[in-house]
């Protein structure tokens, strides 16, 4: 994985955010997509896929993930694009089949 300095500053301080503000729900960070793949640019986004585990206010708990990531890309001037995720859905034999995981389990990255 080949991430400019100020990429790899950001992305871990995303995570870092992740762990404080979520101890109880997060289960796991990836990176996928053309950052994952070494192709990226400087104008590439991030793509984070955050496997979360749901409570009662599952949608509380993505706009968090998104407050999280934005006030990262404007302190960093990057721009992290996350992709919320339950463990069922990872686990589900139907979403689990779908392109979009099948290329995030091939090339993701655990951060």
């Amino acid at each position: 994985m080949q991430v400019a300095s100020n990429r790899r500053a950001a992305l871990a301080e995303f995570v870092k955010r992740l762990r404080e503000a979520l101890p109880a729900n997060l289960q796991d960070v990836r990176l996928f997509g053309s950052e994952a793949r070494g192709e990226a640019t400087p104008e590439s986004d991030i793509d984070v896929l955050v496997v979360v585990q749901p409570d009662l206010e599952r949608v509380r708990l993505e706009d968090r993930i998104i407050d999280l990531a934005f006030d990262v890309n404007l302190d960093f001037g990057v721009y992290i694009s996350p992709r919320v995720v339950t463990p069922g859905i990872l686990n589900d034999p139907v979403w689990g089949e779908t392109p979009f995981l099948k290329n995030v389990a091939q090339e993701s990255i655990r951060l």
